[in-house]
């Protein structure tokens, strides 16, 4: 929490938070906002899984700042 008192503007946590774990440290009051990186990538609904508890697809790393535009970015499904 060393940074969370150092810093008096709107905090934003990041770095392999789930579902769980990002509730707890807003409910904790150790950030405003979590980012959700490599989940978003993979899961560009995750707003509403997380808010219907689905399932989550598995983000592919190797994917990842390719030069396909379109591997890894916007092939990963939505909810149906």
């Amino acid at each position: 929490m060393p940074m969370r008192k150092a810093f008096n503007g709107t905090f934003i946590a990041a770095g392999g938070y789930d579902r769980e774990d990002g509730n707890k440290v807003v409910e904790e009051n150790r950030a405003d906002l979590v980012a959700y990186g490599r989940l978003f990538l993979a899961n560009p609904d995750l707003p509403k899984r997380y808010e219907i508890d689905a399932p989550l697809n598995k983000y592919i790393r190797e994917t990842f700042y390719t030069p396909d535009p379109v591997v890894g970015y916007t092939d990963y499904p939505f909810l149906e």
